[in-house]
Formats: structure tokens, sequence, C-alpha cells
């Protein structure tokens, strides 16, 4: 990834998290959860959730379905 890319991800996480601490008049939403009450729970959830998603796949389910490179020329 390049410096830039990198950049422009950090800038949106900061403004998707930043924008979970706005709330507009009107806006309140009963909570159910004592997290929900948490500013950016659902955000930095999400990244987390992401992140745990992508390296189960990389080092679960890529060595159950990866072959040898050589394996349809046999």
């Amino acid at each position: 990834m390049t410096k830039g890319k990198k950049i422009l991800f950090a800038i949106i996480l900061i403004v998707v998290v930043a924008l979970d601490f706005y709330h507009p008049p009107g806006s309140e939403h009963a909570v159910h959860f004592w997290w929900q009450k948490i500013p950016g729970f659902d955000a930095i959830f999400g990244f987390i959730g992401c992140f745990l998603l992508m390296l189960f796949a990389k080092k679960v389910i890529y060595p159950l379905f990866s072959r040898e490179e050589d394996y349809y020329d046999r």
C-alpha cells in the first residue's frame, strides 16, 4: 500500500469516527446495551471485526484451499 493510500485510509477512518460523535438534534435513539453509549464504538468494532476476518482468512482458510504451484501440471 502506498503512502498516499495509507493517508487517505487514515483520513476516512478519522472522519467516520468523528461523524459518530456528532448527533444532530432530534436524532437520539434508545440504547439497548451499555456499549451503544460509547461514541465511535460501531466504527471501531467494524474495523476490528474486518481485521480479524482478514486474519482468519489468511491464516486458516487459505492453507486449506491452496494448491502447490504445479498441481495442475501433474
